[in-house]
Formats: structure tokens, sequence, C-alpha cells
């Protein structure tokens, strides 16, 4: 399925890696709430380690981090294994409260298992969201797939994570104030924006781009674009953000 969507339409879906907006969303609300510190440290646990993009897969078992890096890595690299860490951290439920459509609310790791497992990929789609839970389980006791699980294009597209242009507005209303928002600004430039804070995702078949604007005199734009296809064509990605720097382009004219 190929989909377009514009601010009018309420499509859901899939994002990839922009679902990083609702761990971070959770996260900064309970900091907020005097729950959690952004200079609170834990040690990296083995169990949380997925596959790139990132680095802290990498990473010594144990190593200490703040969560304050945690959630740059997650936003400026989209990090997987700092991501995962988080929800851990923050808990699972925590992050369905923003994002309620996509419960239970997968990991990386789970979710790379299972593309790669047949057999639990086949209970999973059968199963309604309680037995969906009680399999998650068994997901952590599987091994993590080869970096090459994508070798041979789109896999398993209904196993993401699914939101709305509204909804990932939304979540970039809530967090675009945070100075890690703007570490890596995507394709908007910088100059010419009073702040521009980016997250984007993508997997062979998934891209999105989602960017939230600040002009010199205050007001506010959020840009969403996102495109699904189980046969993505050549240079798809590339085209596609050539696009959407063209729009941001001409929206800061």
């Amino acid at each position: 399925m190929t989909g377009v969507q514009t601010c009018a339409l309420p499509i859901s879906l899939a994002v990839g890696s922009a679902f990083k907006l609702a761990v971070l969303a959770a996260l900064q609300d309970q900091v907020a709430q005097g729950l959690r510190q952004w200079d609170e440290v834990v040690a990296l646990d083995p169990a949380w380690k997925s596959l790139p993009t990132g680095i802290l897969q990498t990473w010594p078992d144990g190593a200490p981090l703040t969560l304050h890096t945690l959630a740059a890595l997650m936003i400026s690299q989209s990090d997987n294994t700092a991501t995962d860490a988080l929800i851990h951290l923050v808990g699972r439920e925590a992050v369905e409260a923003y994002s309620p459509r996509n419960k239970p609310f997968l990991t990386t790791r789970e979710a790379f298992v299972l593309k790669e497992n047949e057999a639990l990929l086949a209970q999973y789609r059968q199963a309604g969201e309680r037995g969906r839970r009680a399999l998650l389980g068994r997901l952590a006791s599987e091994p993590l797939p080869s970096t090459e699980i994508f070798a041979t294009g789109p896999r398993a597209l209904d196993v993401e994570w699914f939101m709305t242009a509204t909804e990932l507005c939304t979540l970039m209303a809530r967090v675009q104030g945070l100075p890690l928002m703007s570490i890596n600004p995507g394709v908007a430039d910088p100059e010419a924006w009073a702040r521009a804070a980016f997250k984007g995702g993508s997997e062979p078949g998934v891209i999105n781009l989602t960017t939230g604007l600040v002009r010199a005199d205050g007001s506010r734009l959020c840009v969403v674009a996102t495109w699904n296809t189980e046969t993505p064509p050549a240079g798809m990605e590339s085209q596609f953000i050539s696009l959407y720097s063209r729009l941001l382009a001409a929206l800061a004219r």
C-alpha cells in the first residue's frame, strides 16, 4: 500500500523511528512530575541492546548513562538501544498513553525479532491485544536477527508503529522546546528558522519526516510527510527527502 497524507486526512501510517517522539514525551512528563531526573544515571542493561541505528549496541554492558544522554542519542542518532532502554525505564504503558493506537507498544528489539521469526509473527498477527502482550515475554528470549534483516526489501510492514500527521505534530509540540530536539535539525536549514526540531524514521517501504519549526516572529509550523509501500521504487528515499527539503525551503521564504 502506498499512502500520502495531508493534515486534513486522519490516515494512520507506519512511521518508523518517528515513534520515538512518544517515548520522549513520556520521559519529559515523568521528569516534570519529579519521577525521573535528566541527570539520573543508569547502567546499560544487555537486555536493552538492539540493532542499529545507533551506537549503544556496541558499548560495554553496565556502562553508566544519564537519561539525558539516552534521550539525546534516541532523537539525534535514532539510537535503537537508547530507545529500548527508555521504554523499559519509563514503562511501556506510560508510553502507550501518548500513542494509544499502538498497543502493545513494541520496543525496537521486539519488532526486529517479530520481523525475522515467522512462527512468532504468525501468532502475533492472529492474536488480540491481550495475546500480543503475552507473546512479548517470549520475544525477550529470542536472539536478535542479523543486521542484514532488510537486505531483501520490506518485511512485515504491519509490525510497526502507526500514527497520523496530527498525532505526530501533537507529540512534536510537546517536546520540541527541549534543546536536544535541535541537535539534528534534519533537512531543515537551521539558519532559516528561529528553531528547528526534527525526528524521522525509515526502513525499506517506510519513510517519515516530522519537523517542528519556529519562525523569527514566533509563529510555528509542523510539517509531516509519510510514505508506505510494499514495493519501494529505486531512489525512493532520496527523492522523498529532496521534495520535503524543497517544501521546507519554500515555507522558509
